[in-house]
């Protein structure tokens, strides 16, 4: 409730910018336009009797309504404690509870505040609550007239609701003055400083535009000399060619030169281009007398008459017509060529078509013969799986010649047809040979009426009295390979076992392991906790100790899960001397801030250190907490242990062995610094 509202989140940082460089102490501020509000539970509203939200009974203005429902939430104001109870304890209601005499009761349970017996609060006079009570009723009476004489319309409401709107703009309108004023105010000392600075570099610049102009009056005064010097040493020379002065006549050169460098540029690269069309022209000669290889005489002979007659202009262009004429010549002699040329081509296309479609032919042909080899392939591996369950089923067949034995009993037909395959990559596609083993059937010995009956019916017939016979044979015969596959399920049962063996042995390790782990962090933890524990009540007594409470203020720490203290939170509670038991936010600044130097002076007893920094701890602090800091800082440094302490009040660093001082050097534009020994000085 403390906090500071204001209308978006930049001028939150602004206020705390200039509250940081001016060491204005701390603020909370609420920037409306990114606040995160969580929605008011309606339940609340009427969720029991006596207690109702804290948001109802609060006059706010409307434009600060989401920082108060942040500020407020879900807590609820209650007439007595049993109210409070029954909504917290009673109900379980994960609320906070505030009672008319100050009690509060936390979301977590915790109980804190109330009316001290002790507390001598002023008691209101009975004639004055009497003569409040009749001013009260005279106005309700007021208030009723006019509401009976004069009902509210819609225009008042209509002003009223302008009139709201107006405070609103008011109030914002004030913040912008006070805010325009404080950027004034800024703007004001940032003049201040630079008209100071001007009226500090007024002298520096005027003495170096003195010196500016006494360096421009030495200069023309030497450029006088030098000039008179040029007309003495070359004035003959400028009267013979006419220029008034050397420099004239330099200067003129100057734009002579340029002149002739612009053309000599120019013509430099009017000679490239020409050169470079030359070489062109003379690798176009090169490739056509490539091409005219049959007038390589004509050309050499050309060429000496070229040599010989160079002056004889008229020869030589004789002697080009005739290139000229052999020229046309040899094109129609390409023409006739490129006609030729054209024929053969033609007779090739037709002949390309003629071997596309013999190829065509040939490719079905292939076709063909590699669907015929399929079939042969099948029926051969029909025939091998026969003779392989005749020699397995011991079945007799009429054979002219060969033996069931020389069958094998691995279906490796596929394998030796890829062999036989391998050697004949190169040749053209052939019929399939398939491997007979010797073998050759009498089917003269099978009876008349099973080579006559091949109808689909006797096929299906003798297919399943095969199938009967050999499902009967399946049973009565006994399944030789049960021992291995036992033994198999054996030996996996027995490798299964002995990984799960291994494994609760690690599972049994790993858990030992952890359980090493959270013991030894548990003890580790344990015992830090309960040295700081132990060490905080009396470092927070020292820090507080006073004349009016000579014992000091009461400080102690609590685990929130004593099973895993380190899983969960530690809770401290720090209780200033002559106050009553708060939370630690709702503690003052200073109060705050001697807490939590007590709680680091507790830690760092633990395992201390040979230096402890303190960077401006005392900004928050009175006086009067100051020099009890300084006096626990100079009980506990020693040799061994030294603090090194930042601050701006000499309340403290007065009471220091030694100082530093830090300061802006404007000569060498860089920070010095500058010790003081007080040692001497302790008498």
């Amino acid at each position: 409730m403390d906090a500071v509202v204001v209308d978006e989140e930049k001028t939150a940082i602004d206020c705390i910018e200039y509250m940081r460089n001016h060491r204005a102490g701390h603020a909370t501020f609420i920037p409306l336009d990114s606040i995160q509000v969580k929605p008011i539970n309606d339940k609340y509203r009427s969720f029991a009797k006596g207690a109702r939200l804290a948001v109802d009974v609060i006059q706010y203005e409307p434009a600060v309504e989401r920082a108060i429902q942040h500020a407020c939430g879900n807590a609820l104001v209650c007439d007595t404690m049993d109210v409070a109870r029954y909504v917290v304890f009673d109900k379980g209601q994960e609320v906070k509870a505030v009672t008319l005499d100050g009690t509060v009761i936390h979301k977590s349970g915790l109980i804190t505040g109330g009316r001290s017996t002790r507390d001598s609060t002023k008691k209101w006079d009975e004639t004055d609550v009497k003569g409040l009570s009749r001013v009260k009723d005279n106005l309700h009476a007021q208030l009723t007239d006019l509401q009976s004489k004069k009902p509210r319309g819609k225009a008042d409401e209509a002003l009223l609701l302008e009139v709201e709107r107006l405070e609103s703009s008011l109030v914002v309108a004030r913040d912008d003055l006070n805010a325009a004023q404080l950027r004034r105010t800024g703007i004001l000392q940032q003049s201040t400083h630079v008209r100071d600075q001007l009226d500090t570099l007024a002298p520096q610049v005027n003495a170096a535009t003195v010196n500016h102009d006494q360096l421009r009056e030495q200069v023309e005064t030497l450029q006088a000399v030098i000039s008179e010097a040029d007309d003495s040493v070359f004035g003959d020379f400028c009267r013979r060619i006419g220029a008034g002065s050397i420099r004239d006549y330099e200067e003129r050169q100057l734009k002579v030169a340029q002149v002739v460098s612009e053309a000599r540029h120019r013509f430099d690269t009017q000679i490239a281009r020409l050169t470079t069309q030359v070489k062109f022209e003379e690798e176009q000669l090169r490739t056509t007398q490539a091409r005219l290889g049959d007038l390589d005489n004509i050309i050499r002979t050309e060429d000496k008459a070229l040599v010989l007659h160079e002056q004889t202009k008229q020869q030589i262009e004789e002697e080009i017509r005739d290139a000229e004429a052999s020229i046309e010549e040899l094109k129609e002699d390409l023409a006739k060529a490129n006609e030729d040329l054209e024929n053969r081509t033609t007779q090739v296309e037709q002949a390309k078509r003629a071997f596309n479609k013999a190829t065509k032919a040939v490719d079905q042909v292939l076709k063909d013969i590699a669907t015929k080899n399929g079939e042969i392939e099948k029926s051969g591996l029909e025939r091998s799986s026969i003779y392989r369950r005749c020699r397995v089923d011991e079945i007799k067949i009429p054979l002219l010649k060969g033996n069931l034995k020389n069958v094998p009993m691995e279906e490796n037909l596929r394998d030796e047809v890829a062999m036989q395959m391998e050697g004949d990559e190169d040749e053209s596609e052939r019929p399939r040979q398939v491997q007979d083993y010797g073998i050759e059937v009498d089917y003269s010995e099978l009876e008349d009426e099973e080579m006559e009956d091949s109808s689909p019916e006797a096929a299906a017939r003798f297919d399943e009295e095969i199938a009967k016979v050999t499902a009967e044979i399946e049973r009565m015969a006994p399944n030789l390979k049960a021992v291995e596959r036992l033994d198999d399920v054996e030996a996996k049962l027995v490798e299964t076992e002995k990984e799960a063996e291994k494994a609760r042995k690690d599972s049994k390790n790993a858990r030992d392991q952890f359980n090493d782990v959270k013991q030894r962090r548990y003890e580790l933890f344990m015992k830090a906790y309960n040295h700081v524990s132990e060490r905080i009540d009396a470092v927070y007594k020292d820090l507080t100790r006073g004349k009016a409470a000579p014992m000091g203020g009461v400080a102690y720490l609590s685990l929130e899960d004593s099973e895993e203290p380190y899983v969960a939170g530690i809770k401290y509670h720090a209780m200033p001397p002559m106050k009553r038991f708060r939370d630690m936010e709702q503690l003052s600044g200073g109060e705050k801030t001697i807490a939590a130097l007590a709680l680091l002076f507790a830690i760092h007893s633990f395992q201390p250190s040979p230096f402890f920094v303190l960077d401006e701890v005392d900004a928050a602090l009175d006086n009067t907490n100051v020099a009890k800091i300084a006096n626990y800082i100079r009980s506990h440094a020693s040799d061994t242990f030294q603090f090194i302490v930042i601050s701006l009040k000499g309340s403290l660093y007065e009471r220091s062995n030694s100082l530093v001082g830090i300061y802006r050097d404007q000569d060498v534009n860089s920070s010095q610094t500058l010790t003081l020994d007080l040692t001497q000085y302790d008498e």
